[in-house]
């Protein structure tokens, strides 16, 4: 008897590993022979670059610098100056599931730095990174979507399946010269700079990843002996290749710092930044499973294996709100900047979902009332809920957007923030779907009746008895007059001989 599966293949890649952590950095730096000595450190902040990431023999491995700025006071004077200082990181996870070259998805940020003096030319500088990164493994899974043969009783099922065919990435470069803007004095001694990536918009047109950011810019600086600031919003795009993009498909977006240079000449401040992009395309894709076969009048065998499929795939990115006092003890007077980063998120079930708590480390730097130089650090929490079926998971991302804002306040300085929470869910189902097709053992030749009175048993399908009869079903519902697959248990059913 010639019969014969007939395949689907399904390639691509699938989350493999994911992992979030922070990680704590300290140097020793000395103060170079050009800067005088240290009085008070007024703050230190700074941002994460990413050198280079490898994943493979079960571990990944990243390496990259952050670059701190330590604002200080000298001995003697009040013109605060400013310190840059590099600190090397590295970072490793230890998982079987990292396989060699398989692509990844990294963010690194900064979410807290400070700086202690050990002696007035020689400080300790301590950092905290907060690292997420995804890995996807590339599969390759054959399902048999229908059989041919004579006389064959098939169970065919309709799935919807989420896959990832595409995973690519790009390094792009962003150069501008600014000036300060009208309202503000002009920068003559740059003292430190804020750079933050964000991708605002990404959709696929054509063969193409349109991905549109903002890269927001703060200097802080001064102009004579009168400290200033000033913010810049410099929109950018990039088009990333992603090959044959089905209309349902939906781009998944990480965006990580490479480096960034900010230099001030001629009262023009010339940035150079280098960033990461790491896309990977999601498509739903239909398919119809072999769930089980038998013969009609013939004594067919079906083989049946497990096969693990990914039947739910929800991306969503919802935005929270967060507030805190900063009880600093000194009046402030005006505040000149603030910087915030997500240090780290705990998770918590509820009924129905996920609660996420990001912890928002901010510093605040500000003048007090008689003109000190000042920084203030606040950390604000901000939850999240994010809706997760049964027997889901959800990886989620979480990072400072919109406007950070920092307004003195009767009793200290209020901090407001806004926090992205970028949420992935997905579900898996495991099938039982049919792996081969053998003839098997006919029993001896008994005469059957043309008509079989059957009770439906318990958990029982009309497949099952079909199966079992060696029936169709067509027949065993023509026959009863059922319209559905479903029969109720107890109940007598006359069974047709198979054909």
């Amino acid at each position: 008897m010639d019969m014969e599966l007939q395949q689907v293949t399904l390639g691509g890649y699938r989350p493999s590993y994911h992992t979030a952590f922070t990680q704590e950095e300290t140097l020793e730096s000395i103060v170079p022979d050009a800067l005088p000595d240290v009085s008070r450190i007024v703050g230190a902040w700074g941002r994460a670059c990413l050198k280079d990431r490898e994943a493979g023999d079960g571990m990944l491995r990243l390496t990259g610098a952050a670059q701190v700025t330590v604002l200080y006071i000298p001995e003697g004077e009040n013109i605060p100056r400013a310190l840059e200082v590099s600190v090397p990181f590295q970072c490793s996870r230890d998982d079987p599931r990292l396989r060699d070259r398989c692509p990844m998805a990294v963010e690194v940020t900064l979410s807290s730095a400070d700086a202690r003096t050990l002696n007035p030319r020689k400080l300790l500088i301590r950092c905290q990174l907060s690292v997420w990164a995804s890995a996807y493994e590339e599969e390759t899974q054959e399902i048999a979507a229908d059989a041919a043969g004579p006389a064959l009783e098939k169970r065919l099922a309709p799935r919807k399946l989420w896959r990832i065919p595409e995973v690519r990435e790009k390094t792009f470069t962003f150069s501008d010269v600014l000036r300060a803007p009208a309202s503000k004095p002009e920068m003559e001694e740059l003292l430190s700079t804020r750079v933050e990536l964000g991708a605002s918009d990404a959709k696929f047109i054509g063969k193409k990843l349109v991905l549109k950011g903002e890269l927001e810019l703060t200097a802080l600086y001064l102009s004579g002996e009168q400290i200033a600031s000033a913010r810049f919003q410099l929109p950018y795009s990039q088009i990333i290749d992603m090959g044959e993009v089905p209309e349902d498909a939906e781009p998944e977006v990480v965006t990580t710092l490479k480096s960034a240079d900010c230099r001030l000449t001629g009262g023009e401040l010339e940035i150079s930044v280098e960033a990461l992009v790491q896309a990977a395309m999601w498509t739903c894709q239909p398919v119809t499973v072999l769930e089980d076969a038998f013969g009609l009048g013939t004594c067919v065998e079906a083989e049946r294996a497990p096969v693990t499929l990914c039947t739910l795939s929800e991306r969503t990115a919802r935005r929270e709100m967060g507030r805190k006092l900063c009880e600093s003890g000194v009046s402030a007077r005006q505040v000149l900047d603030c910087s915030a980063a997500v240090s780290s998120v705990l998770s918590t079930p509820v009924e129905g979902g996920v609660e996420y708590t990001a912890q928002v480390e901010a510093t605040v730097l500000y003048l007090s009332e008689d003109d000190a130089l000042c920084a203030e650090p606040v950390t604000i929490p901000v939850a999240g809920r994010v809706e997760l079926p049964k027997g889901a998971e959800c990886v989620c991302r979480c990072g400072m957007a919109g406007e950070l804002m920092a307004v003195p306040v009767t009793g200290g300085i209020e901090v407001r923030c806004e926090v992205e929470f970028v949420s992935c869910v997905t579900g898996a189902e495991q099938i039982w779907a049919v792996s081969g097709l053998r003839e098997g053992t006919a029993p001896a030749d008994v005469r059957r009746p043309s008509v079989v009175i059957r009770r439906m048993g318990e958990r029982e399908t009309l497949w099952d008895v079909a199966k079992a009869c060696g029936s169709a079903m067509a027949d065993i519902q023509a026959v009863n007059g059922l319209a559905g697959q479903e029969g109720a248990e107890g109940v007598l059913l006359l069974i047709p001989a198979g054909r």
